[in-house]
C-alpha cells in the first residue's frame, strides 16, 4: 500500500443494491487509513442511499456534471487512490483521468491503462462484498467481514414511524415489510402466495407492511383484494431523493423484510433488518451474506442464465415450485422470535 494516502475516491454508479453493497468497503478503508478523507462517486438514482454516511466526506453525483465534467472534477481533486468498484468503460475513463498514483479496478476490456492494479472478474461464486474486497487486498489494504451500512438520522427514523402510522399500521406488535416485485417477472414470487402469506401473518398477530412504491398498480391492487387488511405504503414523496430516504426509514421501522432477489434485500442488511429472500432463477451464492438473519429460500437446482429466465417464465416455468408459503412463514416467524419487541411508541426493545 503506497504511503501517505490522504484522499480516496470510491466509484460505484448504478444499481441500488450494488451501491449499498459497496458501502461495506468504506469501513475497511477507514480502518486501514483512519486519517484519510473518503469521497464516493455515485449515480443520481442511487445517491440517496449514501446520504449522511459518516465515512463519506463528499458525495459526488455523476449526473450533476456529466462524464467529462466529473472527470475534470476528479482530476482537480488530487486523489491519492481511486477504487473503481463499478468497472465500466466510463468509470475506467474517470479513474484514468484522476491521475491518482494508486488506481484499482477490474480488468476492463479496452482500458488496460486505466489502473495501476487490476483484478480479473469471475471465479468461484462468493458473496459479492467479499469479491469486491479483493480489490482492496490487491492494494495491500486489510479487510474485514463487516456488512454494508446505510445511516439514518434520528428524525428520519421518526418519519418512518410516522409514515407507517399514517398508512394505518398499529403502533405496537410485529411488522413484516413485503416487497412484491423485482426487476424481472421471472424473479417474482406469485402474488397469490404473497397474499396467502400476508393473511397467515395477520392470523398470528403480525402486521404485513406492503412497500408499494414502484409496484405496478395492478399488482398492488390484486394483493389488496386478496388480503384487505394488509397495510400498503405507497410512494411517499414526489421528490426522488426524499422518497428513497422515507422508504428506507419505513423499512428500518419493520422487524423483517420479505422480498425476491432485489435491492431492498441489501438495504435491509445495511439497516440491520433481518430478511427472508426468495430466489427463483438466480441463486444466493453471490448476493446472500450467509448470516442467520438473512435467510435465502429457493427451489433446488442450477441457476438459469439471465437471457433465458424471462423466456422460460413466459412459457410457464415456475421457478418457485419448491418455495411454499409454509416454508416462508416458518422462516419469518423464526426471525421474529429473536427480534426485539416494539412498544406503543414504535420503539424496539430486546426481550
Amino acid at each position: 500500500m503506497p504511503p501517505r494516502i490522504q484522499r480516496i475516491l470510491l466509484i460505484q454508479l448504478r444499481r441500488l443494491g450494488d451501491v449499498v453493497l459497496s458501502t461495506a468497503l468504506l469501513d475497511d478503508l477507514h480502518r486501514a487509513l483512519p486519517e484519510a478523507q473518503i469521497d464516493m462517486l455515485v449515480g443520481r438514482h442511487a445517491a440517496p442511499l449514501v446520504a449522511g454516511h459518516p465515512l463519506i466526506r463528499t458525495r459526488i453525483v455523476l449526473e450533476d456534471r456529466g462524464t467529462l465534467g466529473t472527470a475534470k472534477l476528479v482530476r482537480a481533486s488530487g486523489y491519492d487512490a481511486v477504487f473503481d468498484i463499478q468497472g465500466s468503460m466510463r468509470t475506467a475513463m474517470i479513474t484514468r483521468a484522476s491521475g491518482a498514483p494508486l488506481r484499482v479496478g477490474w480488468k476492463v476490456r479496452g482500458a488496460p491503462l486505466a489502473y495501476t492494479h487490476a483484478l480479473a472478474r469471475g471465479g468461484a461464486p462468493e458473496y459479492v462484498v467479499r469479491r469486491r474486497r479483493r480489490l482492496l487486498e490487491l492494494a495491500g489494504i486489510p479487510v474485514s467481514d463487516s456488512l454494508p451500512r446505510i445511516t439514518l438520522a434520528p428524525h428520519e427514523r421518526l418519519q418512518g414511524e410516522a409514515d407507517l402510522r399514517s398508512a394505518g399500521a398499529p403502533p405496537a406488535g410485529r411488522r413484516v415489510a413485503i416487497a412484491l416485485v423485482t426487476s424481472s417477472p421471472a424473479r417474482d414470487w406469485p402474488i397469490e402466495r404473497f397474499a396467502t402469506l400476508a393473511n397467515a401473518l395477520l392470523d398470528r398477530g403480525v402486521t404485513p407492511i406492503v412497500l408499494a412504491a414502484g409496484t405496478p398498480a395492478s399488482v398492488a391492487g390484486k394483493l389488496r383484494a386478496l388480503c384487505p387488511r394488509a397495510i400498503l405504503v405507497p410512494a411517499l414523496d414526489h421528490d426522488r431523493d426524499r422518497e428513497m430516504r422515507r422508504f428506507l426509514s419505513v423499512l428500518a421501522s419493520c422487524d423483517v423484510l420479505l422480498s425476491g432477489d432485489t435491492g431492498p434485500a441489501h438495504m435491509a442488511d445495511a439497516l440491520d433488518v433481518p430478511r427472508v429472500t426468495l430466489y427463483g432463477p438466480t441463486t444466493p451464492d453471490n448476493y446472500a451474506p450467509g448470516l442467520a438473519t438473512a435467510v435465502a429460500l429457493r427451489t433446488p437446482g442450477p441457476a438459469v442464465r439471465i437471457r433465458d429466465e424471462n423466456r422460460l417464465h413466459r412459457e410457464g416455468h415456475d421457478f418457485f415450485s419448491g418455495v411454499t408459503v409454509d416454508m416462508v412463514l416458518n422462516a419469518i416467524l423464526t426471525l421474529l422470535d429473536s427480534a426485539p419487541s416494539r412498544d406503543t411508541a414504535g420503539r424496539a426493545h430486546a426481550v
